[in-house]
């Protein structure tokens, strides 16, 4: 999800994986699947083959983590704010983890063309100092969003081998 604010020289790019369900959602159907592997494991132990409730709470919690880390990281964001002299990128689930700031008039987008039919293109923002790649979470429609938002910021775009800035 690709979300673009733009006021005079200062503008806000907000970029954010698409999320099919909350982390309620996420939530409830996790404890669904748990409740019935864990029903068919006590069943089974019941019955008298006991060896089957270690491995039925074994799926149950890696189920339970890998539907966590799969949500944790659909709130994963990405924010590019600019103004007249500095562009600030900052990445970061709940809040910002990690911030680069760029000289705006060193900064420009590199953009490389997709590699493969199912895939967007690579952006990068950079300066002297830094190169940041953008959206490698998004899917290829949403990159071509992100490009065209970054293209009405007016900062210099390349491809991969041009000179110049």
């Amino acid at each position: 999800m690709v979300e673009s604010f733009h006021d005079n020289n200062n503008f806000t790019i907000v970029l954010q994986p698409n999320r099919s369900a909350t982390w309620a959602e996420t939530k409830i159907f996790v404890a669904v699947i748990c409740a019935t592997t864990l029903a068919i494991g006590v069943f089974w132990t019941f019955i008298g083959a006991w060896m089957v409730l270690p491995f039925s709470g074994l799926e149950a919690a890696l189920v339970a983590y890998v539907f966590y880390r799969v949500c944790q990281s659909t709130y994963q964001r990405q924010v590019i704010t600019g103004g007249a002299d500095h562009i600030t990128v900052q990445f970061g689930t709940h809040f910002p983890k990690r911030t680069w700031q760029l000289e705006r008039p060193r900064t420009r987008v590199v953009v490389t063309p997709a590699t493969h039919q199912l895939a967007g293109p690579t952006l990068v923002i950079a300066d002297a100092l830094h190169s940041i790649e953008l959206g490698n979470f998004l899917n290829p429609e949403d990159k071509q969003i992100t490009l065209a938002a970054l293209r009405q910021t007016c900062l210099p775009m390349r491809a991969p081998g041009e000179s110049g800035v």
